[in-house]
């Protein structure tokens, strides 16, 4: 935890770990997806489909778990997820 001041006040700010995990809209193409499942049903597993995506694990120090999760929202927005092609969640912790 870290403590400063700030126009007189003293704002704690906490370590919180955000995780956006980014997947593929339905319909489209996943062609690591469609290469891992084929490979597993080579392998003789009983694979109907892979989805493949990504998961990003930021740390903040930030100073509530509200204001990790708008920021994010923000990054997600500006740099990690392209919303025509993405669906992605935001999970916080402590």
């Amino acid at each position: 935890m870290k403590v400063f001041k700030f126009y007189g006040f003293l704002i704690k700010l906490m370590k919180y770990a955000v995780k956006i995990e980014v997947c593929l809209k339905s319909g489209y193409s996943n062609p690591e997806g469609e290469t891992t499942a084929h490979l597993l049903k080579e392998l003789g597993y009983q694979v109907e489909k892979v989805n493949v995506g990504k998961v990003y694990t930021v740390t903040l120090n930030i100073s509530s778990p509200a204001e990790a999760k708008a920021v994010a929202e923000e990054m997600s927005k500006r740099l990690l997820v392209n919303p025509i092609k993405d669906n992605y969640t935001i999970s916080v912790v402590e």
